[in-house]
C-alpha cells in the first residue's frame, strides 16, 4: 500500500472511530428524561466528541411575547462559563448562533475573528478568547429549537468538516432527547396538577351539605354539579348562631363566582367561611350578607374576581321568608294553587366589588301551602343545546309546574332530568346549582338530591 493510501486508510479509521465514540456518547444523551439533566449531558458529549475545552448549548425562546425568537444561553461549559450567566439573550439573526438559527445550517469558522457573523460581545463579557468554533442548529421535524456550539480545539487547533459530521450527528439525537424530555415534564406536570385538582374537588365536594336540615313548614333539597374537576357555584343551608337552637329558622344561600376551576373554588370556598363565621353573631340577612362583602372586597381588591349571592332565610314559625339578592339572578316563586310565577327580585351587586354596599332585606310574608322557591345558577337557564338554543328560564318554569306535586328532591331532580334531556349528551359548560324549597307541613331531614 502506497503512502498516501495508507494515511487515507489512517483517516477513515479514525473516523470509523470518532463515528462510533459519537454514537455511544449520543446513547447518554437519550437515557435521561430529566431537561437540565439532558441539556447538560448534551454539551457534555459534544465537547468530548470534538475534543473542545468550551460549549454552549442556546435554545429558542417559543413562548408568546416580544421575546419570542430569541435565544437563549441555557447550559455553557469550560474556561469562564460562571461568566456567562444563565439567560444571557441574542436577539434572531445576531451572532454566529443567531444566523445558524435563521438558516437552519451548520457553521464552520476557522478563525471566528475574522468572519463578520461573529459576535465578540459573549468574549468580552467572560475575557475568554474565542479562536475556532463549531456551531449546529437543533433541529426537530424541520424546526429549529435551539443551535448547539462547540469552541477552540484542546490540541489548539482547529475544528473541521467532519467535526461538523459528527456535531451534526450528536445534534439530531440532542434535539430528539430535548423535545422527549419536555413533553416527559409537560406529562408529569399535568399528573401533578390532575392530582391536586381531584384532591381540590374531593375537598370542596366535602364542603357542601350532605343533607338539608329540617325546618318545620318546610321540604329543602339542593345539588351542584361542576363542569370542571372544581367549581365556583356554592349553595349551603345554615343556621343563624350556628346551631340547632334555632330550629325553626334555617339560611340557604346559593353563589356563583365568575368563571370556573380552581381559582373560582378558592374564592368560593373563602366566601364559605366568611359566612359561617358571620353566622356566630347576630343580625339579619342583609347586615350578614353586607359584612361578609366587606371581607371580600378586601381580600379580592382589584383582582376582577366577585361573587353573586342570594340568600334566603326561610321562617318555619310563620311560613315566611326574607331573603337579600347581591347580584344574583332572582330566585323563582311558583304558586301551584294560581298557577302563577313570580321572582323574587331585589337591589344588589355582586360580593366583593363595593366594600361600603349596603345590602337590603326583601320580605315574602306567607308562603301557601305547595308553594315551590327555586334558587339557581345560570349553568342552567344559559345552557345551550346541540343547536345553539339556551335552555332558558321559561323551560325551567315549565319544568318546575309539571313537577309541582313531588317533594322538593323530587322538583330538584325533575329539572336536572329535563336540562340532561336538552342538552342531548352534550357537554355542560358551566357549573350547575339547584335549590328548591316547598312549603309544605310534613318537612323532615331530606338527602341532598
Amino acid at each position: 500500500m502506497t503512502g498516501q493510501g495508507c494515511a487515507e486508510a489512517a483517516r477513515l479509521d479514525e473516523r470509523l472511530s470518532a463515528l462510533t465514540r459519537c454514537f455511544a456518547l449520543s446513547r447518554l444523551v437519550t437515557e435521561s428524561l430529566e431537561l437540565s439533566e439532558v441539556l447538560e449531558r448534551i454539551m457534555t458529549t459534544s465537547r468530548q466528541a470534538l475534543r473542545a475545552e468550551a460549549a454552549s448549548l442556546l435554545l429558542v425562546d417559543e413562548a408568546p411575547g416580544p421575546d419570542q425568537g430569541e435565544l437563549v444561553f441555557t447550559v455553557a461549559q469550560g474556561p469562564a462559563c460562571r461568566d456567562l450567566r444563565a439567560g444571557f439573550r441574542l436577539a434572531p439573526g445576531e451572532g454566529v448562533a443567531g444566523w445558524v438559527a435563521q438558516r437552519a445550517e451548520p457553521v464552520l469558522l476557522v478563525d471566528v475573528y475574522a468572519d463578520p457573523r461573529f459576535n465578540p460581545e459573549v468574549d468580552r463579557l467572560t475575557g475568554y478568547r474565542t479562536r475556532t468554533m463549531a456551531c449546529v442548529p437543533l433541529l426537530y421535524r424541520g424546526r429549529v429549537i435551539g443551535v448547539a456550539q462547540c469552541i477552540n480545539k484542546e490540541d489548539g487547533g482547529a475544528f473541521t468538516a467532519d467535526d461538523i459530521e459528527m456535531f451534526s450527528l450528536l445534534a439530531a439525537q440532542a434535539a430528539v432527547a430535548i423535545v422527549n424530555a419536555r413533553l416527559h415534564g409537560e406529562a408529569l406536570a399535568k399528573q401533578r396538577m390532575d392530582f391536586d385538582m381531584e384532591l381540590a374537588a374531593g375537598v370542596q365536594q366535602s364542603l357542601l351539605p350532605r343533607g338539608a336540615p329540617s325546618v318545620p313548614g318546610f321540604d329543602v333539597a339542593g345539588v351542584s354539579l361542576s363542569c370542571d374537576a372544581t367549581g365556583g357555584d356554592y349553595y349551603d343551608f345554615l343556621r343563624p348562631g350556628g346551631g340547632e337552637e334555632n330550629g325553626d329558622v334555617l339560611l340557604a344561600a346559593v353563589g356563583d363566582v365568575t368563571g370556573h376551576g380552581i381559582q373560582a373554588a378558592l374564592l368560593m370556598t373563602t366566601v364559605r367561611a366568611f359566612l359561617r363565621a358571620r353566622l356566630l353573631a347576630p343580625g339579619q340577612p342583609a347586615d350578614i350578607v353586607s359584612d361578609v362583602n366587606r371581607l371580600l372586597a378586601d381580600d379580592t381588591g382589584d383582582s376582577g374576581r366577585f361573587m353573586t349571592l342570594f340568600l334566603l332565610e326561610l321562617d318555619g314559625a310563620r311560613r315566611a321568608a326574607r331573603y337579600v339578592r347581591a347580584g344574583h339572578d332572582p330566585a323563582l316563586l311558583y304558586d301551584p294553587g294560581a298557577d302563577a310565577f313570580t321572582e323574587l327580585a331585589g337591589r344588589g351587586i355582586p360580593l366583593g366589588i363595593d366594600a361600603d354596599w349596603r345590602y337590603e332585606n326583601y320580605m315574602v310574608p306567607w308562603l301557601p301551602d305547595g308553594a315551590i322557591l327555586v334558587l339557581g345558577t345560570d349553568g342552567i337557564w344559559e345552557a345551550r343545546g346541540p343547536g345553539g338554543d339556551m335552555y332558558g328560564k321559561d323551560r325551567l318554569r315549565r319544568a318546575v309546574r309539571a313537577a309541582a306535586s313531588a317533594d322538593a328532591a323530587g322538583v330538584a331532580r325533575a329539572v336536572l332530568d329535563d336540562l340532561a334531556a336538552f342538552l342531548d349528551g352534550g357537554p355542560r359548560h358551566d357549573d350547575v346549582t339547584l335549590v328548591v324549597v316547598k312549603a309544605s307541613a310534613a318537612a323532615g331531614e331530606k338527602e341532598v338530591a
